[in-house]
Formats: C-alpha cells, structure tokens, sequence
C-alpha cells in the first residue's frame, strides 16, 4: 500500500516538472482586456432585436407607395419615393420567394429525435395502389 502511495506522488511531481510554459508578458497584459471586450459583445449580444420578415418589408413598401402617393405634395421627391417603394416591395417579394437558407428545402421533420420520411409511403394492402392490388390477385 505505501508503495502505491509513494509511486502516485512520483507521478504527481513528474507532472508538476512539465507545467506549461510561461505566457509572455505582453499577452498577460492584454488578456483582461480581451475578457472585458468578450463580456461586453456577450451582454449586447444577449439584447434580443425584433427580427424583420419579408412580410414586414412588403407591409413598409406599400406604405411607403402610398403616403409617396397621397402625402407628398412635391411632383420629383413623391416619384422618388414612389420608385423607391416600388424596389423596396420588389425586394421583398424575391426574398418571400426564398425559403429556409438550407438551399430552398424545407425543414426536416423530426419524431421522437428521429428524422421522418414523409416520401415513402407504408407497406400495408390499404396503402397500395390500386394497379398493385390487381396485379397481385393473380
């Protein structure tokens, strides 16, 4: 038993021989100010910005058309703002057009942390086509 003992603490004490080297100077330095800039980009990280949809963009196009339209008095500046809002709304109907970033596929579907296939359908006689159940009456 004092054997194993002995030997643990030799084992201790030949790694406490390989510590790391020691950082320079300059990098002790400068990392609380890295930690300090860290924790400040995580706190303003944590302020959660109302995200903005297409259906939001195509709402503020036609607004934008209409008050051009109806509010603006000035002939030039209302055709701005009209052909402004005109892009504006174009822009959002392309990117309504986009669905999810994962190259236009929807999501896949999950059950019980498994993926589903909603592409197969399942063996059973009910589920067959009808060509299938007369082919195998014979």
């Amino acid at each position: 038993m004092p054997d194993r003992i002995q030997q643990e603490i030799e084992e201790l004490l030949a790694r406490l021989e390989h510590f790391p080297p020691r950082r320079p100077l300059w990098q002790r330095l400068t990392n609380p100010v890295v930690r300090a800039f860290g924790g400040l980009r995580r706190a303003v990280g944590s302020i959660h910005l109302p995200r903005i949809s297409a259906g939001h963009l195509l709402l503020l196009a036609i607004t934008v058309i209409v008050v051009g339209y109806l509010a603006i008095e000035t002939k030039d500046i209302a055709r701005w703002v009209i052909a402004g809002g005109i892009v504006l709304f174009i822009v959002a109907f392309v990117l309504s057009l986009r669905r999810s970033a994962g190259g236009g596929r929807p999501p896949e579907k999950y059950w019980r942390d498994r993926p589903l296939d909603l592409r197969s359908r399942p063996q059973g006689d009910s589920t067959r086509s009808w060509w299938d159940r007369w082919r195998g009456r014979r």
